[in-house]
């Protein structure tokens, strides 16, 4: 079992949204940072998308193919409802504090791929 850092970026006004269909999606909690877009001047955008002034950052700690099934839900509603955010992961390499079931089935699996 792998575990990502899925980082949803959007405006304050879809957090809720957002969070909802993670949640449906399996995804159980999140860490809600609140943050600033800032830019040198000029509106900058990042594949269309304005960020400038408030901004939630969403992040979840998941297993990795839990991971995909959130994005997938995230980018739906994204193509749906025309909902502007940001949405990705990153590989997480080492991981500490996770529940103790959580933990115990990460090792197993650690185990059974060291054993093929």
């Amino acid at each position: 079992m792998k575990f990502v850092a899925l980082l949803v970026i959007t405006s304050s006004e879809y957090e809720d949204t957002l969070k909802a269909v993670a949640k449906s999606a399996g995804a159980d909690s999140a860490t809600v940072i609140q943050a600033r877009g800032s830019s040198s001047g000029e509106k900058k955008s990042f594949f269309a998308l304005t960020f400038e002034g408030s901004q939630t950052v969403i992040l979840y700690v998941l297993e990795e193919k839990l991971s995909k099934t959130v994005l997938k839900a995230i980018n739906k509603e994204i193509e749906t409802t025309k909902t502007d955010c940001v949405a990705f992961t990153m590989p997480i390499s080492h991981i500490i504090g996770l529940d103790k079931e959580v933990l115990k089935k990460f090792e197993e699996c650690i185990k059974n791929e060291e054993d093929l």
